[in-house]
């Protein structure tokens, strides 16, 4: 899994409009939409990526940086909750995995 930190993207250009005056106040604290992709790509393509490691970006807060192993909440770690998650993913799109 991974998160890409504060990226300045479409998703922040397209927040609702009481929010976009502090997107816009923050923005020279976000990163490129490329650097922003770098957590994502490289979990899903590091042969060295163990299951349940969680990537991000290296600088403050996590919010700038190239990727690195960071830390989860502890939410994720609900066993409970992920079950639930994989079930109403399987109903809504019909796909079934045999886990």
């Amino acid at each position: 899994a991974a998160h890409p930190g504060g990226s300045n993207t479409e998703l922040m250009r397209n927040l609702p409009r009481l929010v976009q005056p502090l997107t816009t106040l923050a923005r020279p604290f976000f990163q490129g939409a490329d650097m922003g992709a770098l957590p994502t790509l490289r979990a899903a393509t590091d042969p060295n990526v163990l299951g349940g490691q969680y990537f991000g970006p290296d600088g403050f807060a996590e919010q700038r940086g190239y990727a690195t192993l960071v830390s989860s909440n502890r939410a994720s770690h609900d066993v409970d909750a992920q079950k639930r998650l994989w079930t109403v993913s399987e109903e809504l799109t019909k796909v079934v995995y045999p886990v």
